[in-house]
């Protein structure tokens, strides 16, 4: 997998000043992207609550306007260059079905725990409210939305072995595992990091 340099440059906007963050942030941060299975968020552990809350919904938003729609754009074009078959027809059901679960995660993570966090931030706490928000979050928040993007992957690859020497196709894999990886990431900070965050920011607040 290949980080590109508009993924990086587009990684720190989601930071209103980087000047803030330590020296090598961002090459913890690239390290864990390539290696999701070794972060474990420790460079956001200095970060305060409302920094760590912009980082996810900038995430949230970079998702669904920019990276998927940018999958979705390349699965057009290996259509457009190998004709409507099995494997593009798989390939466009699975793109429909996934922007519904993505857009279906991310709502639920913006309504229920985001909209939370921004009461607090607002000075806004309610006890009964956080132990329905908190206890429903940890039941209920998956992250095999990423999963997804692996599985669907595998399955092309089988009905066509050859698809890794089509262009088109090695940079919609990129494209897909960049993400992949990046929502692995983006769901240990949920849950290492922010919960957290939201318990000691509620214990001093509060």
């Amino acid at each position: 997998m290949e980080l590109t340099q508009d993924y990086k440059n587009i990684i720190k906007l989601r930071f209103e000043d980087i000047s803030k963050l330590k020296a090598n942030f961002f090459d913890e941060f690239y390290e864990g992207i390539n290696y999701p299975e070794n972060f474990d968020g420790s460079i956001f552990k200095d970060l305060s609550l409302d920094v760590i809350l912009n980082f996810l919904k900038k995430s949230h938003t970079e998702y669904l306007t920019l990276w998927f729609p940018k999958i979705e754009n390349l699965a057009k074009q290996l259509q457009d260059e190998i004709g409507v078959n099995d494997l593009t027809l798989t390939l466009h059901s699975f793109l429909v079905n996934y922007s519904n679960e993505l857009n279906n995660h991310i709502n639920f993570e913006e309504k229920v725990l985001y909209n939370f966090v921004q009461k607090l931030l607002k000075g806004v706490y309610v006890e009964t409210e956080k132990m329905f928000v908190l206890n429903h979050f940890l039941e209920t928040h998956s992250h095999a939305v990423a999963d997804d993007l692996q599985t669907i992957k595998k399955v092309l690859l089988n009905k066509d072995p050859h698809l890794m020497n089509n262009p088109i196709a090695k940079e919609l894999f990129n494209q897909m595992a960049l993400i992949h990886n990046d929502i692995e990431v983006h769901g240990i900070v949920e849950d290492e990091i922010l919960m957290e965050k939201i318990h000691n920011y509620i214990a001093t607040h509060f």
